[in-house]
């Protein structure tokens, strides 16, 4: 797997994170799918040197939600500059720590713009709200 293009896709409902993934897959990204946040920090401590390109994050999980990856990531160095697109149907705004947000249902389109936007080589946009 080539760290350079994968996505680490945390989503705790099987059928969304399987979607997900076929179509991020899809569209040439190697994808590491996660169902909770414990899932996720052990891939990101494993992978700290080479970690992913970007993370798509849902809040609500069981275990350890969103809300708590992001802040682990923020105080560790070596995980506070991949970028964070977070994914809920209950917030309102971008959360702290993250690089943007996406209300579900999904637009697929601005899902797909939005990965693109920060696994693209170039600088990294700001943190943007994206409804």
């Amino acid at each position: 797997m080539a760290l350079g293009k994968t996505v680490l896709l945390v989503e705790d409902d099987f059928e969304i994170r399987d979607i997900l993934q076929d179509l991020l897959e899809a569209e040439g990204y190697d994808v590491v799918p996660a169902g909770n946040g414990r899932q996720a920090l052990q891939f990101l401590a494993e992978n700290r040197s080479c970690g992913p390109r970007l993370v798509i994050l849902d809040l609500m999980m069981p275990f350890i939600d969103g809300r708590q990856v992001l802040e682990v990531m923020q105080r560790d160095h070596a995980l506070s500059d991949i970028p964070v697109i977070v994914i809920s149907a209950i917030a309102r705004e971008t959360p702290a720590g993250a690089s943007a947000f996406l209300r579900k249902p999904l637009s697929l389109d601005k899902l797909f713009e939005t990965v693109r936007l920060y696994t693209e080589d170039g600088d990294p946009p700001t943190t943007e709200n994206v409804h």
